[in-house]
């Protein structure tokens, strides 16, 4: 296959996966409601709000950020990912105009290990004009019609359901032909945080600033006092008592079926769980067959379902099974599905909870309107990722070493990449070319 086959391709199912994801993400549009009753409390939003989410990563995520060839070598070479790692990224919104540049910063608590304050930095405007080198690649005349197909399946068991897998046909997505039912399922409602496009002064940390680009420290902690000021936000005072969730043990036993067996343990304050596979293998007629599994009871597809997301909503979506509940700590990824990939992804996410601070505080009155000054939004979020069949170093190294999981067999990895293309298609492609074994097993 051709370089612009895979430009093209992973383009194509970039922009398929983006319009798919943003529709199943994003929370339907509502209408203006009816004019409140009397006796409602009427309810003012506020003029800033202050998002802070905290991300607990063991290995790579696919809900986080694809594994960098580096990553892969680690890997390959029976390494690991550097451990567990906090993440945290602070956006701040607010419609007030600054006097002049637009400056804020965070106060932190000691616990966070990182100095005294955090500076929060306006994007720079972006300007219209294209620059050298980003005009569009002319049409190339050797493309070829992409020849594979992406396989979805879903439900955590040892044998696939059926009816099961669901097939559509790349070429289909390549000439812009989304099949109406690739992202059948439930509506997944994910808030964003504040950006530059929502509201009209806004800061963000970590940004240009190299200092901010800096790793949180392992033993840093959000709990404690809390303040932002700036020139377009009010000053912010609060306190958490909420802290990043604790690291995702991921434990993956080839079953003597050709199933895949993840075990994991338990996090406080999880609110559910959601697992998924992405993988590839070579088809008869010379493509590539992209397989996408997820751990939800309903057919779903680059949903969100590992975005952050509020308590109240991962409550509706384990009651409605699309994410695992949060005492479940065991799901079997399918025989059929492990069979159909020669390796794949592995990604599994614990939501958290959420701390949710509005000033002033709501009226006890219902007839005195609610004028809110400020609001700050504290979430928490656990990944981890690895590839299939492969523990990374935290697991049970001595547990499960049977020789059906411990055999040797080529990665997935770089056919993955080769059908993808784009940023993953560059991290996953060429690597791996030599056969691998799972972590923990001989050499």
């Amino acid at each position: 296959m051709s370089r612009p086959f895979h430009r093209i391709l992973g383009l194509s199912l970039t922009v398929a996966l983006g319009l798919g994801a943003a529709a199943m993400a994003s929370p339907p549009k509502h209408k203006p409601s009816h004019p409140a009753a009397a006796d409602a409390q009427q309810v003012i939003p506020p003029k800033t709000v202050y998002w802070l989410s905290a991300v607990t990563q063991n290995g790579f995520g696919m809900g986080g950020r694809p594994p960098s060839s580096g990553d892969l070598m680690k890997m390959a070479m029976g390494g690991g990912m550097g451990g567990v790692q906090k993440q945290l990224s602070l956006d701040l919104g607010s419609s007030l105009a600054p006097a002049g540049a637009p400056e804020a910063s965070h106060a932190i608590p000691p616990t966070m290990n990182m100095g005294k304050a955090l500076a929060l930095r306006s994007p720079r405007p972006v300007s219209g004009t294209p620059s050298r080198g980003t005009e569009p690649e002319p049409e190339h005349r050797d493309f070829q019609r992409p020849k594979g197909r992406i396989l979805l399946f879903w439900g955590c068991g040892e044998t696939a359901r059926p009816n099961q897998p669901v097939v559509f046909d790349f070429s289909k997505l390549a000439a812009g032909q989304i099949p109406p039912d690739l992202f059948a399922g439930e509506v997944v409602r994910v808030a964003r945080p504040p950006s530059a496009a929502t509201w009209p002064t806004y800061g963000v940390w970590p940004n240009e600033d190299r200092g901010s680009r800096q790793s949180v420290p392992a033993d840093a902690s959000l709990v404690g006092a809390h303040r932002v000021t700036g020139n377009y936000t009010p000053g912010m005072d609060f306190t958490l008592d909420q802290d990043w969730m604790g690291a995702l043990n991921l434990v993956q036993t080839r079953l003597p079926s050709g199933a895949l067996q993840l075990d994991w343990n338990g996090l406080p304050g999880a609110t559910g769980h959601f697992a998924q596979l992405m993988g590839a293998s070579r088809n008869a007629d010379g493509g590539s067959d992209i397989v996408f599994w997820s751990s939800s009871e309903t057919q779903t597809f680059m949903s969100g379902l590992t975005e952050f997301i509020a308590p109240g909503e991962a409550a509706r979506l384990v009651e409605r099974r699309y994410l695992m509940a949060p005492d479940q700590t065991r799901c079997v990824v399918p025989r059929e599905v492990m069979a159909a990939t020669r390796g794949g992804l592995i990604s599994l996410v614990a939501h958290g909870p959420e701390q949710n601070i509005v000033y002033p505080p709501r009226p006890q009155d219902p007839h005195i309107p609610w004028v809110q000054d400020w609001a700050v939004k504290a979430r928490f979020v656990s990944r981890t990722g690895a590839m299939a069949g492969m523990n990374m170093p935290m697991g049970d190294r001595n547990a499960r070493t049977d020789p059906a999981r411990c055999a040797p067999r080529p990665s997935g990895a770089s056919m993955l990449g080769g059908a993808l293309g784009g940023s993953l298609g560059g991290a996953l492609g060429g690597m791996l070319s030599k056969p691998i074994k799972p972590d923990g097993c001989p050499n």
